[in-house]
């Protein structure tokens, strides 16, 4: 039995957000550690092109989970049932520019056989130094250390 980092409902999300061409980016510690960066976190932090796209909502049916956009004004996007709650709907990114140009500067890596876009450790570091919250500032060691181990990587022949 192989083992995974989604369970089988988070991975079917992910999978259904690709197949009905909903553009997204995974960012935050996820992003991190997906690319190196020894930090811990219990959710999986997803931006979204457009929270109004009725195929988020779609593809969270097909997994059997529930989406709620938050265009009732109480809060941002909620997204539960079977996916549980281990993703959070982020609005924006502190210190960064908008959606798409993040998008366009995204990395695609491979998450349980899922391609997902992700945001690049400097957009993240940059991100958490704007932020500046407590937990942002007691991840950029970590960060800025994958990083730097990012770049010694490239420049070996």
């Amino acid at each position: 039995m192989a083992d995974y980092a989604l369970e089988a409902a988070e991975r079917a999300f992910l999978e259904a957000l690709n197949e009905l061409g909903v553009r997204y980016l995974v960012v935050g510690v996820t992003a991190a550690s997906l690319q190196g960066a020894r930090v811990a976190t219990e959710d999986v932090d997803l931006w979204f092109a457009d929270t109004t796209d009725p195929r988020v909502g779609e593809a969270a049916r097909r997994a059997g989970g529930l989406w709620i956009s938050g265009s009732f004004g109480m809060q941002p996007p909620t997204i539960g049932g079977a996916l549980g709650d281990r993703f959070d709907v982020v609005l924006t990114m502190s210190g960064l520019d908008g959606f798409e140009a993040e998008y366009g500067r995204s990395r695609i890596l491979e998450v349980d056989g899922i391609a997902v876009h992700v945001l690049p450790l400097e957009r993240i570091i940059q991100s958490k130094r704007a932020a500046n919250r407590p937990k942002d500032q007691a991840a950029l060691p970590a960060l800025e250390a994958a990083l730097a181990v990012e770049r010694d990587e490239t420049k070996e022949p």
